[in-house]
């Protein structure tokens, strides 16, 4: 990465949340009796985003009500990111993703190719 100026550099990542209750599974007790505590269950709906970080801050995002498939994520990819990017070694032209799965795959790299963009 140190070869890279931080101008070319962007960062892809997702997060999801559900509205399932927090809760412990564990309490105390006296001995003897059973711990006890009673709330209300949600499991809701999950909602995900996904988004791009530059020096600029947040440039691109995007929220899916569900789970990001790869399939949103190309989709997310094609038609809000890469036309931000410029070709390597131009600014935003290299993009930091983790290992999630989605991100990966032989159409991300033809995707981000096409466009002259590298992938780390």
């Amino acid at each position: 990465m140190a070869q890279y100026d931080p101008s070319e550099l962007g960062f892809i990542d997702e997060t999801s949340k559900d509205e399932r209750t927090p809760g412990r599974r564990y309490g105390r007790s006296r001995t003897g009796t059973r711990a006890e505590k009673k709330q209300v269950f949600v499991r809701g709906r999950r909602t995900s985003t996904e988004a791009l970080l530059t020096l600029d801050g947040i440039v691109a995002g995007t929220v899916v009500e569900g789970s990001m498939t790869q399939e949103l994520f190309l989709e997310w990819l094609e038609n809000i990111v890469l036309p931000k990017c410029s070709a390597y070694p131009g600014p935003l032209s290299v993009l930091v993703m983790d290992n999630a799965k989605i991100h990966h795959g032989a159409e991300v790299l033809e995707l981000v190719d096409h466009f002259g963009v590298c992938v780390h």
